[in-house]
């Protein structure tokens, strides 16, 4: 007669006690995730350091490159386009992503009205490039205009301020002092034509006065008299 297939301890237990049954239907399976899914993670956390994408699955580059800032997105683009291969069919919307958070949705509107009208298409990474130069500009300019009024108000401040001047005294005249009589007759600090300040020299006009003085002192009768007396003094007959 066969004998009964012989039971192991866990399920002897396990068939004893229906709680223990319970627990490990409900216990979580620990299973690891798949290889691609860890490849994936790890380059999303490095996003710094990728470069030439080579011939990576496109599926997995659109996993991968919407968690790129623009200039990581364009470090990854132009390093992969060097080795041959256009990323712009799959970066294309994401550069449209970009323009938005940087420029703002009416611009992007307003890009796509003007191509529509236009009837020309440009890739949103040209069209996001340009915007940053044309922003660059914009404020390049406005730096220097602010620095062109700076410079303005400066100048304007620097001409209120008050200079300091030296002042010179005024040249002195030298005054010369004495006469220029003819006849023997003596000035007031000395006889003749000097004095005590050196040659004299008067000018045309004192000389006119002084002459008509001596013509007039001349004339008078008091200089008659002292001439008599000189004639024929009182002592002499």
């Amino acid at each position: 007669m066969p004998k009964a297939p012989r039971e192991s301890g866990s399920e002897h237990r396990s068939r004893r006690d229906p709680e223990s049954r319970g627990r490990a239907a409900m216990a979580p399976s620990r299973v690891a995730p798949p290889l691609e899914e860890l490849c994936v993670r790890s380059a999303i956390d490095n996003l710094d350091f990728i470069g030439d994408v080579g011939h990576t699955d496109a599926n997995l580059l659109k996993i991968i490159l919407p968690h790129c800032t623009a200039e990581q997105l364009q470090k990854i683009e132009d390093t992969t386009k060097v080795k041959g291969r256009d990323l712009s069919p799959i970066t294309n919307e994401l550069w449209l992503r970009h323009y938005s958070r940087k420029f703002g949705d009416e611009n992007v509107q307003t890009v796509m009205d003007r191509m529509k009208k236009t009837n020309k298409f440009f890739k949103w990474k040209a069209l996001y490039q340009a915007k940053l130069r044309e922003q660059d500009d914009v404020e390049k300019k406005c730096v220097e205009r602010l620095r062109e009024l700076y410079k303005e108000s400066s100048e304007k401040k620097d001409s209120r301020k008050l200079q300091q001047i030296e002042l010179m005294p005024p040249p002195t005249k030298k005054r010369n002092f004495g006469s220029s009589g003819g006849g023997g007759s003596s000035g007031r600090f000395g006889g003749g034509s000097s004095s005590r300040f050196g040659k004299a020299s008067d000018p045309a006009p004192k000389g006119r006065l002084m002459k008509k003085a001596r013509m007039e002192y001349a004339a008078s009768h008091e200089a008659k008299r002292l001439q008599q007396v000189r004639k024929n003094p009182p002592g002499r007959r």
